[in-house]
């Protein structure tokens, strides 16, 4: 009898197991992550790049600096760093202090310049996202490049929940994705019509950009064709 029960127990453990990665499979984020956590994406995929120390990375979606700090301990480049949270934005001031070469920007970057809200809160805090207190500082890209006099960027990474879609737009729209060179972007699908903007972008991107890697819904990496 212990021995049937132990069998029993056994299977069941197998189909839990079974049961979580068909859950995986079929969900494509869920699967994405799981990929790109597999090809340990964040500490090799992120940063396989040919960046110089005179190459131009813009970080948009900034967080606490963690990305930036990775580009910068491997290539010493020029980074802008884009974060509207105030919170987050002092901790980002307070680990590149006395770098001349990080230029940190306590604003959204969008296709509008002007006044907004964060709602979400914490690593989801957005500009999209309805309900948020907190008052911040939106710029729009154009804007940006045209008063810093940037012609182009070697590396945009964008992680900005829900944004990116404007922002993208924004950038095909005023013909300056020519000018970059490699985009690693993170959609997100709690958008409205998430998946039919991302096939749109993307039809638009295959114009300029070759695909690299697609973890959809978690990271893909668009490279300026020859």
């Amino acid at each position: 009898m212990k021995k049937i029960i132990k069998r029993y127990s056994k299977l069941y453990t197998l189909l839990k197991s079974i049961k979580k990665y068909l859950r995986i499979f079929y969900n494509k984020k869920a699967f994405g992550t799981y990929m790109w956590n597999l090809r340990k994406g964040d500490d090799k995929l992120s940063l396989d790049y040919p960046l110089k120390n005179d190459s131009i990375f813009f970080d948009v979606g900034g967080y606490t600096g963690e990305f930036t700090e990775k580009i910068i301990n491997k290539f010493n480049c020029y980074s802008y760093i884009f974060e509207p949270s105030n919170e987050f934005f002092k901790i980002i001031e307070k680990k590149f202090i006395n770098k001349p070469n990080i230029f940190m920007i306590n604003s959204a970057l969008s296709d509008y310049s002007g006044i907004s809200h964060l709602g979400g809160g914490g690593t989801g805090s957005s500009i999209v996202k309805k309900g948020g207190n907190e008052e911040v500082s939106v710029i729009s890209f154009k804007d940006f490049i045209d008063e810093n006099k940037i012609t182009n960027i070697d590396y945009l990474k964008l992680n900005i929940e829900g944004s990116e879609y404007e922002l993208l737009e924004h950038i095909i729209e005023i013909g300056f994705i020519k000018n970059i060179n490699h985009i690693q972007v993170q959609f997100h699908n709690f958008v409205p019509d998430a998946g039919k903007k991302r096939k749109n972008l993307r039809t638009k991107l295959k114009k300029t950009h070759g695909i690299v890697f697609n973890f959809p819904f978690v990271w893909e990496r668009w490279d300026l064709k020859k």
